[in-house]
């Protein structure tokens, strides 16, 4: 009998901002034989970005994958761009919940974020997916420098946004692109050679962790769950604001839409564009959901507005296939 062909493991880029919810989706992928993460670049976020940074290097010590190159990105956004707090009271002072323990003995590499990314995807073009977990300062910088690159990354995922819901960092902003909407417009135009997903709000709050999930973690079945049990009973405080009783861990879901697609269930291609107006809708995604109902019509001659393209937009989650993955990190059977 032939033995059943097993897939090679995808090979990713992740640009991380270094939060608990990063920590939980890097330690899911540094370890998930499904991915194969060929970098990790940081960016500023949820906290200072040389504090990402040596977040992220905690994670992949503690995971066993310290071979895995760490580049540092960018500091602060494309200007301007909202002014808004640091998310230390969700993630800690140390992006880990303040409990990150020693500093890892694992370095960043010498080659910045954007030139690293630049340089990966132009080796091996067609080949590699990117998911990007914080504002979008990094992938910005490098699609205005490497026109080439956005054709040659193979798929893009972005947690960020939000088509339906309403904001969280602003009443209409979701926080990854509210801290830098330039850079996340930059993104949403550039010429993907697919229509990349954007993971938002309106999945990211109904995929949420429970009681029963807490309860697994704080038995430490397994690594994961030994390290990340301190940093997501922090962050369930204030990162439950818009779902109490229940946490959302937003950049989980994101890789898990790389690595197990069938996660989300619905995602129709439709115009989306970010607000760069400085207004009260600043760092707002718009997403244009006229546009089914006009191609619907032969003949229709409504104007198409500037600056949108077209993207999956992710509008329903299978939570419980989300909830048992994040059980089997935490040492379910």
């Amino acid at each position: 009998m032939a033995r059943p062909v097993v897939p090679a493991p995808r090979p990713v880029v992740i640009d991380t901002d270094g939060g608990v919810d990063d920590a939980v989706e890097l330690w899911w992928a540094l370890t998930d034989p499904a991915l194969d993460v060929v970098a990790i670049t940081v960016v500023w976020g949820n906290v200072d970005v040389e504090v990402a940074t040596e977040s992220v290097l905690r994670v992949v010590h503690a995971a066993g994958r310290g071979d895995v190159p760490v580049a540092v990105g960018m500091p602060g956004p494309l200007l301007p761009a909202p002014d808004l707090r640091p998310a230390t009271f969700i993630h800690g002072d140390d992006g880990l919940g303040n409990a990150a323990g020693p500093v890892a003995p694992v370095r960043p590499v010498d080659e910045p974020a954007t030139e690293l990314l630049a340089r990966l995807v132009d080796e091996r073009p067609g080949e590699l997916a990117l998911v990007t977990l914080g504002p979008l300062t990094n992938i910005g910088v490098v699609v205005e420098e490497h026109p080439a690159f956005a054709g040659a990354v193979a798929e893009l995922v972005v947690m960020g946004g939000s088509a339906r819901r309403a904001g969280n960092a602003l009443p209409c902003g979701e926080a990854n692109v509210a801290h830098d909407p330039i850079a996340a417009q930059r993104v949403v135009v550039a010429p993907w050679a697919r229509p990349p997903l954007l993971v938002g709000l309106d999945v990211t709050l109904v995929a949420t962790l429970r009681s029963d999930e807490f309860a697994l973690l704080a038995e430490h079945r397994t690594p994961a769950a030994a390290f990340l049990d301190a940093p997501l009973r922090f962050y369930r405080e204030f990162g439950s604001t818009f779902t109490s009783p229940d946490t959302p861990c937003h950049d989980l879901l994101a890789v898990l839409a790389l690595g197990a697609p069938e996660v989300i269930l619905d995602a129709p291609v439709l115009p989306l564009a970010v607000d760069c107006g400085g207004d009260a809708a600043w760092g707002t995604t718009v997403v244009d959901f006229r546009a089914p109902f006009f191609a619907a019509l032969e003949g229709s001659m409504q104007s198409a507005a500037a600056g949108f393209a077209d993207w999956h937009i992710a509008l329903g989650v299978d939570v419980d296939q989300f909830r048992s993955k994040a059980r089997t990190l935490f040492g379910a059977p």
